[in-house]
C-alpha cells in the first residue's frame, strides 16, 4: 500500500472517531498518537477504518457499538472503555432504557457481578452524555 493510501485510510478512521466519540475520545486518540504512532495506526487505520468501515458493511454503526459494549462488559476488565462505548451508543441514538435493558439481559448470560461492576462506568457515561447535550 502506498504511503498516500495509508495516510488517507488513517484520516478516514480519524473522521469516524470524530463522529463517534465525545471530546474525551479525541483526547485519548491524541494521547495514543503521542505515545505510539504505531499503536494509533493499528487502532485507527486497521481497526476503525478497515474493520468498522470496510469489513462490516451490513451492520449499522449503532449495531456495532451495541455489540462492542456488550462484549467489553462481558470482558469486565476495561471500565474506561465501558464508559466510552456507552457514550458512543448514546450518540448513535441508543436510549438509556435500551442500555439498561441490555444490562438486565447480560446478567442472565455473564452474571450479576460483571454487570454490577460496570454500573459506575455506565452512570458516568450517562452523566457525560447529559452534560454534552446541554452544550
Amino acid at each position: 500500500m502506498k504511503s498516500d493510501d495509508i495516510k488517507k485510510d488513517y484520516e478516514s478512521g480519524v473522521d469516524l472517531v470524530k463522529k463517534r466519540y465525545l471530546p474525551k475520545g479525541l483526547d485519548l486518540l491524541k494521547q495514543i498518537e503521542d505515545f505510539s504512532p504505531e499503536l494509533a495506526d493499528v487502532i485507527v487505520r486497521q481497526g476503525i477504518h478497515e474493520i468498522w468501515q470496510n469489513k462490516t458493511p451490513s451492520l449499522s454503526m449503532r449495531e456495532k457499538e451495541l455489540m462492542v459494549l456488550a462484549s467489553i462488559i462481558t470482558d469486565n476488565t476495561v471500565q474506561f472503555e465501558v464508559a466510552l462505548h456507552t457514550e458512543n451508543c448514546l450518540l448513535l441514538g441508543v436510549t438509556k432504557a435500551e442500555i439498561l435493558e441490555m444490562l438486565v439481559l447480560l446478567t442472565l448470560y455473564v452474571g450479576q457481578p460483571k454487570v454490577l461492576n460496570c454500573l459506575d462506568a455506565v452512570k458516568l457515561a450517562f452523566a457525560n452524555f447529559d452534560e454534552h447535550q446541554k452544550k
